[in-house]
């Protein structure tokens, strides 16, 4: 894979603040009215039978019970409470037992090979009345609530054939879970900041995560002493976490303090949450062809001027920072079991790789449906959207660190976080009744998997892929969002110019290889004054481009080339003009005179441009010059501080600037 960082970055403020409808009722006497949403959290999360839900709930920590008011507006919302510490499988069984009622049944198979109990805890009444293929559910799940909703699913529709071999080995009731054919119990499935393939965060901070780990597990296991278990339950019963009849309160300390049982049989969170592991549960897990899926994820940090590597940006939550920054430079490793991490894992929330969280890949790192067809589609929010059964809806990205994207920690605004999952809700009710499935989102003329076919931009990366202009990262990856360098830039310029690439040898820069496939064309740009290098003698071809010398190169090229850039707009001051350099200052103006860039708006509703910021792959494409004049403008505004992309005529061309901010 290929970095991504942003296709989904930008994607998701301008999806979720711009594209996306309010969330439509259904018309009267449809059987989705009555589709539940049921919401499993992640990672050490609580859910409403928790005595810490009314007075901090999983849902709306900071922001305000969030099951309440989707409650108030018309969905019916329930916060369900697993194992805040088990694996994905125990607690889709616990997600089952709590959704019917019952004992919950880890299976006989399951429970022989991780050495506890079968059976656990008891749920006096199902979390509510009557669900079946009449009344289903949607499920949303956070961070590791992600893979437990999917392997739930997964069991539901399939089962398990050795759990019922087991059951009936041992003379017992096979419970209906393992049974599967159950697939159409569930409408839709949405999974946000979840690490579908595993996290580097565990790669990272393998010792503070077992310190941390330990921490949590002494504390609940100190609560169950008390009345105030129901405060934080680990719910680890089946591990003999609980006080045994005749046990003194020392004697149980004692007990399940020094019991190994539990992390030491690899039947935890922790464990499933290495890329390993992950990838071991995604090829055991199938999408069903009647469940629309919906992935959405959070990108908090943003490549560093100095390292390249990624930072958390300013908003994160401080307790996240660290975390962030450890994630942000873990590249150019291989996991135990050879995965490689390369600097497309670099982009995260503070807990989550942003290439994790867009969908789940098998172990040969592929997202294939069955029968081997490609697994997801991007959706980017620039039009009107047709979602597809059977497949992953992929969502632009979510500003937001991997506690403000639930309304946690003092790191997001009510209004923001009840404005997201009304949008995600919006996203699944307006399937409701649809038959019509999503047209496929990738033409026959171009193979590119990340540029969907209605893309705002997918006709000017399509024309320009058949000029030869762009090529792709390889045949299957345009990389949009990817960082783009000196010598790809000046590339695409020569190609645009039609530049004869004979016509220039020896490049007079000392750090670009005459061998070097990218030599003719940083000599042309040099010839033509296009480009300075960074000194006499070097030119630096391998770093990637920043926002200022993208302006500089632009403007001497529209000089090159004959273009006569407009100076409609008013000259303004960007907020941090003080961080353009001086070479640069007189390009950025008259990129900003001409309406090519405008910035970001800050709060107090000024502009900063960000000079040293890298450009991205999307951000650029020059199109052939058109017989007629004909303006395109295309401002896609929302909040402030959101994206903006634009179309700028220029006399005798046009060039299309597609601007992303998080």
């Amino acid at each position: 894979m290929k970095k991504s960082k942003k296709l989904l970055s930008l994607l998701l403020a301008v999806l979720l603040l711009c594209s996306l409808l309010p969330a439509a009722a259904s018309a009267e006497g449809n059987p989705e009215d009555d589709y539940p949403f049921v919401f499993v959290h992640g990672l050490m999360g609580w859910g409403e039978r928790s005595m810490l839900d009314p007075i901090m709930p999983y849902w709306g920590m900071t922001t305000g019970n969030l099951m309440k008011y989707l409650n108030s507006k018309g969905y019916e919302s329930y916060a369900a409470q697993v194992g805040p510490l088990s694996g994905a499988w125990d607690r889709a069984c616990e997600l089952y037992a709590q959704l019917v009622g019952g004992t919950v049944d880890y299976g006989a198979a399951h429970s022989a090979a991780k050495g506890h109990d079968r059976y656990g805890i008891t749920y006096e009444k199902p979390l509510f009345e009557g669900w079946s293929a009449q009344k289903k559910i949607n499920l949303i799940g956070h961070s590791f609530g992600g893979a437990t909703t999917r392997l739930f699913l997964e069991l539901l529709a399939n089962g398990s054939a050795e759990e019922v071999a087991a059951a009936k080995a041992a003379g017992t009731k096979v419970s209906p879970l393992f049974e599967g054919g159950k697939g159409n119990w569930v409408y839709s499935l949405t999974a946000v900041a979840a690490p579908h393939n595993g996290t580097t965060f565990i790669e990272t901070c393998d010792v503070s995560t077992k310190v941390v780990t330990d921490a949590i597990y002494n504390f609940g296991a100190a609560l169950g002493l008390t009345k105030l278990k129901g405060v934080y339950d680990l719910q680890l019963e089946h591990f003999g976490i609980y006080r045994k009849d005749g046990e003194t309160d020392m004697q149980y300390l004692i007990r399940v303090l020094n019991s190994s049982n539990f992390m030491s049989h690899n039947d935890n969170a922790i464990y499933d949450l290495t890329i390993d592991n992950a990838l071991k549960i995604n090829d055991g897990i199938e999408m069903q062809n009647n469940v629309y899926y919906f992935s959405v994820c959070g990108d908090a940090t943003h490549p560093s001027s100095v390292s390249g590597n990624e930072v958390p940006d300013s908003s994160v939550f401080a307790l996240l920072k660290p975390f962030a920054a450890m994630i942000g430079k873990y590249y150019d490793k291989y996991t135990a079991g050879g995965v490689y991490i390369d600097r497309t894992w670099l982009p995260n929330d503070g807990m989550v790789n942003v290439v994790s969280g867009l969908y789940p890949i098998n172990s040969r790192l592929k997202c294939e449906k069955s029968d081997g067809s490609r697994g997801f589609v991007v959706c980017d929010g620039y039009n009107k959207e047709s979602y597809a059964k059977g497949i992953w809806n992929v969502f632009p990205t979510q500003p937001y660190d991997h506690l403000s994207i639930i309304g946690g920690i003092l790191s997001n605004t009510v209004s923001n976080t009840r404005h997201l999952y009304m949008e995600l809700i919006s996203r699944v009710t307006s399937t409701y009744g649809s038959s019509t499935p999503a047209e496929e989102p990738i033409g026959k003329t171009m193979s590119f998997t990340d540029v969907a076919k209605d893309r705002w931009s997918y006709d000017y990366i399509l024309k320009m892929y058949q000029l030869g202009v762009v090529n792709g990262r390889s045949d299957s990856i345009f990389d949009p969002t990817g960082n783009v360098t000196r010598a790809e830039f000046v590339k695409m310029l020569a190609c645009l110019d039609g530049v004869d690439t004979s016509a220039y040898g020896k490049c007079r820069f000392t750090d670009v290889s005459d061998k070097s496939v990218f030599a003719p064309y940083v000599e042309w740009a040099a010839n033509n004054g296009i480009v300075l290098g960074i000194d006499s003698a070097t030119f630096k071809p391998n770093d990637n481009i920043t926002r200022e010398q993208m302006a500089a190169i632009i403007c001497r090229y529209a000089d090159y080339a004959g273009i006569k850039l407009s100076d409609d707009a008013p000259a303004a001051a960007f907020a941090d003009s003080a961080q353009i350099s001086k070479y640069a200052v007189d390009y950025v103006t008259a990129l900003q005179r001409a309406g090519i860039i405008c910035g970001k708006q800050n709060a107090d509703g000024s502009f900063s441009y960000y000079p040293k910021s890298f450009l991205l792959q999307g951000h650029f494409h020059h199109l052939p010059r058109f017989s007629s004049y004909r303006p395109i403008v295309h401002f896609r505004n929302s909040i402030p501080g959101a994206h903006t992309s634009c179309c700028k005529h220029v006399s005798g061309g046009v060039m299309l600037f597609e601007l992303r901010w998080c």
